[in-house]
Order: C-alpha cells, then sequence, then structure tokens
C-alpha cells in the first residue's frame, strides 16, 4: 500500500471513530437526549400548552392568586406611586394599583375575546360552507364582500353605543367583524374539498349534504379553521383595547386594558410610564400566546396532511 492510501484509510477509520465527547455525552445522559428529542418531535404540543396554560392562568389570576389591592377602589393617597413592593405595578392617577386592575382587567377581556371568536365561528363556518356552491352562494359571498367593504369599526363603535356597552353587545360587535372572514376562509376550502375524490364518491353514494358538510368538509378543514379561531380571538384583544381606549364598551372604574393605557398617559408627561406601559405588555403577551397557539395549530396540521 502506497503511503498516501494508506494516510487516506486512516484519516477516514480516525473519522468514522466516535469522539470521546460523544460517547461520555450518550452514556452519561440518555436522559437528556431522550428530552432533547421528545421536545423537537413534539414542539407544537408543548407550545400549545405553555401558551393556553398562560392564558387559563391570565384568566383566573383573580381567582387563583388573591389580589394585593380592590381593582375599583382607588387610594387617594397612594397616587403614581412607582413599582415597589407594596405596588408591583406602581399606581395610576386616581390612585388604582396597576397591577390588581391589569390582572382583573385580562380576567375580562380574554373571555370576551374568545366568546367573540367562538361565535363568529358558529355564524361563519355554516355561512361557508352554504356558499360553498351554486348561484346563491355567490349571491351570498358578494353580500358579505360589500359588508366589508364598510367602515366595520366606525360601525361597531355606533352600534355599541346603542346598545348600551355591556360585554354582550361587544361580543357581537366582534362577532360581526370575524364571520365574513370565517365564511370567506371556510368557502374557499369547501370549494378545493369538494372536487375531491373521496367526497364525490360519499355524493355518489347518496350522502346527505349535511353529512357531507360534517364528516368531509368541516373534519377535513379543523385545522385551519381553529387556527383562524386563534387568530380572531388575537385581533378582537386589540379591537377590545382599541374601544376601551376611545371610551367606548365598559365603563369605569371597571378595569380594561384599553383604558388603563388612555388613563396612564397623562402621566407619561411626568416620566411616569408604568400605569400605560403594563397593561401595554399584558396585551403584548396575550396576542403573542394566541398567535403561538395558532401556530402550534398550523403545524400539526401540516404534519398531519391536514386531514384529521
Amino acid at each position: 500500500m502506497k503511503f498516501a492510501e494508506y494516510n487516506t484509510a486512516a484519516t477516514t477509520a480516525v473519522a468514522a471513530r466516535p469522539t470521546t465527547t460523544s460517547v461520555i455525552a450518550s452514556s452519561r445522559f440518555p436522559r437528556l437526549k431522550r428530552a432533547q428529542l421528545f421536545a423537537r418531535k413534539h414542539r407544537s404540543s408543548i407550545t400549545i400548552a405553555v401558551a393556553l396554560v398562560f392564558l387559563v392562568a391570565f384568566m383566573l389570576s383573580g381567582v387563583l392568586f388573591p389580589l394585593p389591592f380592590s381593582p375599583t377602589k382607588p387610594d387617594v393617597e397612594a397616587i403614581g406611586l412607582a413599582p415597589s413592593a407594596t405596588h408591583f405595578f406602581g399606581t395610576d392617577g386616581f390612585g388604582f394599583d396597576v397591577y390588581s386592575r391589569v390582572l382583573d382587567a385580562g380576567g375580562r377581556d380574554i373571555p370576551i375575546a374568545l366568546a367573540g371568536a367562538l361565535v363568529a365561528l358558529a355564524l361563519g363556518v355554516p355561512v361557508g360552507i352554504a356558499a360553498s356552491g351554486g348561484k346563491l352562494g355567490d349571491i351570498l359571498m358578494r353580500g358579505l364582500d360589500g359588508f366589508s367593504a364598510l367602515p366595520i369599526l366606525i360601525l361597531v363603535i355606533v352600534a355599541i353605543r346603542l346598545m348600551g356597552g355591556s360585554a354582550f353587545d361587544i361580543v357581537v360587535a366582534i362577532a360581526i367583524v370575524n364571520t365574513p372572514r370565517f365564511a370567506r376562509l371556510v368557502r374557499a376550502e369547501a370549494v378545493a374539498l369538494r372536487s375531491k375524490r373521496f367526497v364525490e364518491a360519499a355524493v355518489a353514494a347518496g350522502a346527505s349534504p349535511l353529512r357531507i358538510a360534517v364528516q368531509h368538509i368541516v373534519r377535513n378543514a379543523y385545522g385551519i379553521v381553529l387556527v383562524q379561531t386563534t387568530l380572531a380571538a388575537a385581533n378582537a384583544i386589540g379591537v377590545i383595547a382599541a374601544l376601551n381606549f376611545l371610551g367606548v364598551g365598559t365603563t369605569p372604574p371597571t378595569p380594561t386594558w384599553g383604558g388603563m393605557i388612555r388613563d396612564g398617559m397623562t402621566l407619561l408627561i411626568d416620566g411616569r410610564w408604568w400605569a400605560s406601559a403594563f397593561p401595554t405588555v399584558a396585551i403584548f403577551l396575550v396576542v403573542v400566546a394566541f398567535n403561538a397557539i395558532a401556530d402550534g395549530i398550523e403545524a400539526r396540521a401540516e404534519a398531519t396532511g391536514g386531514h384529521s
């Protein structure tokens, strides 16, 4: 054997030999390796679980963790105090404890956003399926498109003002804004699925339209519908905050994130940022949690091919 060939063979053998570090890591840390593989395989499920736990804990924080101060009764002797061990997030210009109000508002704004998204889901899915076939469906979608072209937010503000601004009114407003989005999404998915062979086979076998809609269309479009639901809830958080910032919706002293941001802006002139910063951070974290759930659901749907 020539020296060059011997050198090449020796180099290949050394490269193929497991290093001492890898042998030690595989022998000493098998649990760590299994944990890494499990986390990589179930990353989307872990993301969904963590985001759900965060949202549920935020919604129930006022019940699980007793609030240190009343969110609706101010302390006139503690106006504009900076964050401290007594007032974790400080106090606002009226003497309200910001920490207590942020948690109390989360227990109110998040359920309203979820309720509005679920109502839009319940209304938009049947409309989208009904509009997926025939000329009547085309007329219905043109009507929804025309409705979406209107200044929806202005109409919502006027409607809430006329109805009184209760939590139910805000849920209705969120549903009105999001129902056309669900209808268009489900219609597009239904049109695509109706051309599939398994749907054509079900039609040929005499399956009823309701059975086709439930077992074949909705069942195979669940991933994209759930993603839209979580995105609608995230969008609803912003809508609720905007309405309360404009003074439409829940009336003071009931805490809302949008109202807290509006009230805290008067303190920004003096450099007291905490009254508006912490509710803003709360909105950001909740929206991120909803988006994380949407990403996790989408990843799971892609992993399964989008079918149940």
